[in-house]
């Protein structure tokens, strides 16, 4: 499916979109990498509606773009131009175009009149349990064509498949943001430094390092912060970088070229954060940094130094560019979840502005 530059003529978003857009981020799912659960998903639905095409889509406020796709090149469309954005707007159903070229909506869309020669299409809304679509589960040809109805009921029960998939992401995700809190609160910061001495050299062993960056994995993260890294006054910020668009690098240069990204990038950062700093590798691409007793804006130095020596880096195989946000808050004042959440969304922001940038969270 080939992407087309701007929405058609008149299109807007429905009412309300922006709580359904809410609901859409608490997943975290835009951008992550590519998941085998939702690549079984496509596989099920060419298989049982004889379609070459299909694709796992999620809408955001400007595109849909694809967690899982088969037989269709590309990672994301406009959402003006997406069959999937009518599809949301009816969530109860699963919306069935027979002949795209003949249908009053989309036969001036540029995939039916264009080279991609779309002709079929059938998607069913992937709605979460509080009732908002936040994309689809849809099969696509390039002939006209009929499904039956077990067929349709078979592409709602995918839907249901894939909704379940992104109920277990939010509660592992929920269940590490309680963990975070409870154990980065209940600590006293007069420790801190005490207990980092003791722990270095447990802190060295393989098993708490990512063995791919050399930073903190997410088990050496939690001994670094035990012994009060929160508490006890005084400010802190956390910083979460991410690389951009690395499910492309992934996808055009294959993983070993993921992996040389993943090592030069983790190098520096290690490079740049201070000593009293702990960086972590927080996920597949994703970084966080804590900074304690530091403001947001010696905090943006360490992270803009981060990401002038990450795209000014000569031995990177591909161009690399970082997105990031940053949030503070006051020991024993500011919920440590919802500092986490402000740099999150922060991050958020960067990439929906344009990535290769930095977002600093309102106090």
């Amino acid at each position: 499916m080939t992407t087309t530059p701007g929405p058609l003529p008149g299109w807007s978003p429905p009412p309300g979109d922006e709580f359904r857009l809410q609901a859409l981020r608490r997943y975290r799912i835009l951008d992550s990498l590519p998941e085998q659960a939702f690549e079984d998903v496509v596989q099920l639905a060419t298989t049982i509606c004889g379609t070459p095409q299909a694709v796992v889509t999620f809408v955001d406020e400007s595109r849909q773009w694809f967690k899982a796709a088969r037989g269709i090149e590309g990672e994301e469309t406009e959402r003006g131009i997406a069959f999937c954005d009518i599809a949301i707007r009816r969530p109860d159903e699963v919306t069935i175009v027979n002949d795209a070229s003949q249908h009053p909506v989309f036969m001036h869309y540029p995939q039916v009149t264009g080279p991609d020669h779309l002709r079929f299409y059938a998607g069913a809304p992937m709605v979460t349990p509080d009732g908002f679509a936040l994309g689809t589960v849809c099969v696509v040809d390039v002939v006209p064509r009929e499904i039956s109805l077990d067929q349709v009921e078979s592409l709602r029960a995918l839907a249901r498949m894939a909704v379940a998939l992104l109920e277990l992401r939010r509660r592992e995700l929920e269940a590490q943001r309680l963990l975070a809190e409870r154990e980065l609160a209940t600590r006293e910061l007069q420790d801190y430094q005490r207990s980092l001495e003791a722990r270095n050299s447990e802190l060295a062993e393989e098993a708490r390092r990512d063995a791919l960056t050399g930073l903190l994995n997410r088990g050496g993260l939690e001994q670094a912060t035990l012994g009060g890294f929160w508490a006890g006054g005084g400010q802190f910020t956390v910083a979460l970088l991410d690389i951009d668009h690395f499910k492309r690098i992934n996808d055009g240069h294959g993983h070993a070229i993921g992996d040389d990204v993943l090592r030069l990038v983790g190098e520096q950062i290690r490079q740049a954060v201070r000593g009293g700093d702990v960086a972590a590798r927080y996920g597949g691409e994703e970084f966080l940094v804590l900074m304690p007793a530091t403001p947001p804006d010696g905090a943006l130095s360490v992270v803009e130094r981060i990401r002038q020596s990450v795209a000014g880096h000569p031995d990177l195989p591909v161009p690399v560019t970082l997105s990031a946000g940053i949030a503070a808050g006051q020991a024993g004042r500011d919920d440590t979840e919802s500092v986490f959440e402000r740099a999150d969304q922060a991050l958020y922001q960067a990439k929906h502005r344009g990535r290769n940038r930095i977002e600093v969270a309102d106090n």
